[in-house]
């Protein structure tokens, strides 16, 4: 577990699945309450597991993304959770048809992976850039970031004690890297512009949160990544 700020708010991380795509739950232990980003798979049993032992109830399902390796475990964790799930509307065409975002069929995903896509429509809400969130208490700002897939989103916290800036890039941003363009509906020319109008103004000191692999540091970041160098 790593303090946000105070000894009762936190985040934690559970890389999951085939892909290990981070999912994130952050909360506050003192109130009990906490929001879960990009359930991947196998996230239902882990992330239940998380909740019972911070003692904390989810309010809200956040998705950075429609790509499978980041929503497998929604239409579960949706349901046990009794909670909404969050999603930009141009990453809906992924919600409806998981499989068109790796371009197989649908059939495949089921005969290969064994997932028979059931997602709960009447519980998704859609995001907005520039939306404010108050889910467990904490102030998140949504940020639209296509590119990786059109409804690509962040989520930066700001207000959290004095402490550093939190930055859950999805696969924006990752340590040395950025996120690939060439699945179905990406576009490289879409994701530079992200990046410059939503990663090169952040302070240095801005935790990153990846969709995959180690946290890092907007400095780090601007100071070693090739992609961020090549447009600074």
């Amino acid at each position: 577990m790593t303090p946000l700020g105070s000894d009762t708010r936190f985040v934690d991380v559970l890389p999951l699945g085939l892909w290990q795509a981070n999912c994130y739950v952050l909360g506050d232990l003192e109130a009990g309450r906490a929001v879960v980003v990009d359930p991947g798979q196998d996230g239902g049993s882990a992330v239940r597991r998380l909740l019972d032992e911070r003692r904390v109830a989810a309010e809200a399902i956040l998705l950075t993304h429609g790509h499978l390796d980041h929503v497998w475990a929604v239409p579960e964790l949706a349901e046990a959770l009794d909670v909404p799930v969050l999603l930009h509307p141009e990453d809906r065409w992924l919600w409806d048809d998981p499989a068109a975002g790796l371009g197989l069929d649908p059939v495949l995903l089921r005969r290969e992976l064994g997932l028979d896509w059931d997602p709960p429509t009447e519980r998704l809400e859609a995001l907005g850039d520039g939306q404010r969130l108050a889910f467990a208490g904490l102030p998140l700002e949504v940020r639209h970031t296509p590119g990786h897939t059109p409804g690509s989103s962040v989520f930066l916290l700001t207000d959290v004690g004095g402490a550093e800036p939190l930055l859950l890039s999805g696969d924006l941003l990752f340590a040395g890297s950025v996120g690939r363009t060439d699945l179905p509906r990406g576009s490289e020319a879409t994701q530079w512009a992200s990046l410059r109008r939503c990663i090169l103004p952040l302070e240095d000191r801005t935790r990153v949160a990846p969709g995959h692999g180690p946290q890092t540091t907007i400095g780090a970041e601007r100071t070693t990544n090739p992609f961020l160098l090549a447009i600074s």
